[in-house]
């Protein structure tokens, strides 16, 4: 497996991420992974699961959305929005998609948290997405206790909120939650009608398993798992693993 850095382009500014390339020389299917709120290339979980996408024979490309924190990217964070990351998933898989090496009849989507709500929102518009892994996705933010409606009113009254992450301070201006309000989740789901796989930790509190469990009525080929003592991240023992055999194994399956 090689990794290489890679870029591409939005509106002249550049986006950067991590190519995993599986060793043998042939077409391969291809993944698209997508990060949560204030995630991105540089966590652990993410690239392992790239890794073992990629031991698998499945070219995956993580890339990051904006600046914060690695510096590969050159939107500012503070200008996160919905409307803004779907834009951007759409030039990453039209990258994936000029790799000639790439099976471009086999190609997947993957996201995570906030990132799941990207993919799910987005692939209803783009045939050449054959299936979708969504790993504790973002259902409704206003059901996360990550935006309490102390943190959403002082959000609105100073037109932005500094969220401390693990890395540092990520600003990010209310327009993302202007923005937010136009897209309604369940209505989306139901335009889908590829094969999706959605796993859930039970123990979740940055998305709650029963939060998850309210889009399943609305999928058409969907199936659920919930990952015994799964954290958000996946951190107690063993569960990153069962995470990533799911979504190793359900690519496979669909992308052969």
């Amino acid at each position: 497996m090689k990794i290489q850095q890679v870029s591409f382009d939005y509106q002249n500014k550049k986006i950067g991420g991590l190519l995993y390339i599986p060793e043998k020389n042939k077409k391969f299917p291809a993944v698209i992974f997508v990060h949560g709120f204030g995630g991105g290339v540089h966590k652990s979980k993410n690239k392992f699961m790239c890794e073992k996408l990629a031991e698998t024979g499945i070219v995956t490309l993580m890339f990051d959305f904006y600046d914060c924190p690695n510096k590969l990217s050159e939107i500012p964070c503070e200008e996160m929005t919905l409307t803004l990351q779907l834009k951007i998933l759409k030039k990453a898989i039209d990258f994936v998609y000029s790799l000639d090496y790439v099976n471009k009849d086999k190609i997947g989507l993957t996201g995570h948290s906030m990132g799941g709500m990207t993919s799910l929102l987005y692939t209803p518009s783009d045939k050449r997405i054959k299936v979708l892994v969504l790993q504790s996705p973002a259902v409704d933010l206003y059901q996360s206790p990550l935006f309490s409606e102390e943190l959403l009113q002082q959000w609105k009254e100073q037109g932005y909120y500094n969220f401390d992450k693990s890395w540092g301070i990520m600003k990010v201006n209310y327009t993302f939650v202007e923005d937010y309000k136009k897209y309604d989740i369940f209505k989306e789901a139901e335009k889908i009608n590829l094969p999706i796989l959605m796993f859930n930790g039970d123990i979740d509190r940055t998305t709650p398993l029963g939060v998850a469990k309210e889009l399943i009525p609305h999928f058409k080929n969907c199936q659920f798992k919930v990952i015994k003592n799964g954290t958000h991240l996946y951190k107690k023992p063993g569960t990153l693993e069962q995470a990533t055999d799911l979504l190793v194994e359900f690519m496979k399956k669909n992308l052969k």
